[in-house]
This record gives structure tokens, C-alpha cells and sequence, in this order.
């Protein structure tokens, strides 16, 4: 509460009730695994967490915690609604501060009516804004975060890719919280990947289902990046922000068509869906990192947590170009 003492009280309150609500329904996932009154289907994918959790800690390196130890049933679609906004001339992100904490890209509410009504404040006040639903998240508190019920609807590759991701913000903590999202989103398709193959097998169907996810997940990458190019050529033009406005359009549409086609369905598509998905999913050498690493995680975490925390992104890209 201290930390947060200069935001909006109200929100500070929220926030906290939110968070506190779960911790004090959350439920052991050791203990439900050794209960047989657990439901067969809730049994599996508790089993993935507790040996994907494991994975992480000891195959790939990450600083072991109990977070994810637990679990907690919500009744609702995501445990938290994440509001983004942008520059609408430009794929310039809205920040949002907190003391201490420091920047972030996005600002996380447990009530979607709240998010909402924060994305229509935004747009009043003349940004682009969006509103996306978060499975779990992650955060520094000595408190372990348990996992909502939200994560275990997942397919058991993506489960084991949301926990390895999770699980990396408790190992980096830069303050560029973008780059941290796309590190920790590579930890946690690549580390999902040799956690199915050597937990099912190389020719499992779990692995198999899995690598079909990459495969629909690159192509939408591929679509996203393709429209941020044409959209960062349009905004760099010498023309007045009401003709960008109105050019914008016929790319936002297009665009959307062709995500249609690979199965993402926006309510609507603009700079703050654009931006929010390059955290995520920035193009970055993390690739070139991992196999100059020999293939071993721990020598990749250890890289990445020694770039200069101030420009990580920057210092990444001079250090693979060298």
C-alpha cells in the first residue's frame, strides 16, 4: 500500500482486496493431488503445474520460489483485465509510473467493468486503448501468488509455457518492463517445448499439439509485425495527423481480416492492440542468445541478466551483432 501511495487511493484499495481475495482461497496443489475426491481432468493439469514448476526451477535455472505452488478457482474467463493505450499518430506506449515499482505498459484490474471504463477515460483524452484478459500473473510480493483456474483451462503446452513465463519474472526484474514481457514470453515457448518433449516424449501428442500452437502463434507474430512496419512507415510521413487518421483505416482492416483467418477475434483493432503485442512479442535475438549459449538455459539467464538493465533491448542487438 505504501509502495503505491502516490496513485489513486481507490485504486490502491481495489487492487489490494483483489489480490488478497486469492491468496486467501487458494488451495494447495500438493494437497489437491492427494486428494481423490479431485476431479481426473483438474488432476492433470495440476500435475503439469507442479512438474512444469519444477522444470523451470531445475532445468532451466529460474530463482525457485513457491509461487504457483497453489492454486485458486475464480469465476470468471481471466484473473485480471490489463488496460494498454498508444499515441494514435504514432506506436508510441502510454506509461503508467509507480514508485519504486517503475514503468509499465499496462495497468492491470480485476474488475473488467473498471478496465473498461479506464480504456473509455483514455480514449476521451485522445489515445488508443485496449483491454485484454490475463490468465495469471506474477508479482515481487514475499507472499507466493497462487494460480487461477483461469490458467488451468489452458491446453497443457500452453499451461507449461504461461508458468515458465510467469516464473521468469521472479528471475528478471529489469526496469524496461517491456523487454522483461519478451524475455520471459521466449522462456516460456521455448522452455514449454523441451519441458513436453522430455516429460512426454519427441513424438507425444502433447509435443506435437503444442508445436501446432507455435506454428498458429508465428504466423499471427508475423502478421502483427507486418502491420506495425506498414503502420510506422505511414506515421513517419510529413502529412497532418488527420490524414494519417483516416489512412490508418484501410491498414487496420486488412489487417484484421487476414488475423481473422488465423483465429485472433479483437473487438477492435489500433495502435494499443499493435503495441501491447509487441511487448510481448518483440524482435529481439533471443534465438541467436540461446544457441550462442550452447542451448543452455542457465547460461541464457545469466546473459540476460547481465545486459545493462537502463537499455537491455539495445545492449542485446549490439552484443549479438558483435
Amino acid at each position: 500500500m505504501l509502495i503505491f501511495s502516490s496513485c489513486s487511493p481507490a485504486y490502491v484499495a481495489q487492487s489490494a482486496a483483489g489480490h488478497a481475495d486469492l491468496l486467501i482461497r487458494r488451495r494447495s496443489i500438493a494437497g489437491a493431488l492427494k486428494d481423490r475426491r479431485t476431479p481426473p481432468t483438474l488432476r492433470a493439469q495440476l500435475e503439469t503445474a507442479q512438474s512444469a514448476r519444477g522444470f523451470a526451477f531445475e532445468r532451466m535455472g529460474l530463482q525457485s520460489s513457491r509461487d504457483y505452488s497453489s492454486y485458486v478457482m475464480i469465476d470468471r474467463p481471466a484473473v485480471t483485465w490489463l488496460v494498454s493505450a498508444s499515441r494514435r499518430t504514432s506506436l508510441e506506449p502510454y506509461e503508467w509510473r509507480f514508485p519504486l515499482a517503475g514503468r509499465f505498459p499496462y495497468k492491470g484490474h480485476f474488475a473488467k467493468t473498471r478496465a473498461l471504463a479506464e480504456r473509455d477515460r483514455l480514449e476521451g483524452s485522445g489515445w488508443d486503448a485496449c483491454v485484454s484478459g490475463a490468465a495469471a500473473y506474477n508479482t515481487p510480493l514475499p507472499l507466493s501468488d497462487p494460480l487461477p483456474s483461469s490458467a488451468l483451462s489452458l491446453s497443457t503446452g500452453a499451461l507449461a509455457a504461461l508458468l515458465v513465463h510467469e516464473l521468469s519474472h521472479g528471475t528478471l526484474r529489469s526496469v524496461d518492463m517491456s523487454f522483461n514481457e519478451a524475455a520471459c514470453e521466449f522462456l516460456g515457448r521455448r522452455g514449454a517445448e523441451q519441458y513436453l518433449a522430455e516429460r512426454f516424449g519427441g513424438d507425444s501428442a502433447e509435443l506435437a499439439d503444442y508445436r501446432r500452437e507455435l506454428a498458429q502463434d508465428r504466423a499471427i507474430d508475423e502478421a502483427f509485425l507486418r502491420l506495425r512496419a506498414r503502420l510506422a512507415a505511414l506515421y513517419a510521413e510529413p502529412a497532418a495527423d488527420a490524414e494519417k487518421l483516416a489512412r490508418r483505416q484501410p491498414i487496420f482492416d486488412e489487417a484484421g481480416t487476414e488475423l481473422r483467418k488465423l483465429g485472433v477475434l479483437l473487438e477492435r483493432l489500433n495502435n494499443a492492440v499493435v503495441t501491447t503485442h509487441r511487448v510481448y512479442h518483440d524482435d529481439l535475438p533471443f534465438a541467436a542468445l540461446l544457441e550462442r549459449c550452447g542451448g543452455d538455459w542457465r547460461r541464457f539467464v545469466a546473459a540476460l541478466k547481465d545486459l545493462d538493465s537502463k537499455r537491455p533491448a539495445a545492449a542485446l542487438r549490439e552484443a549479438m551483432s558483435r
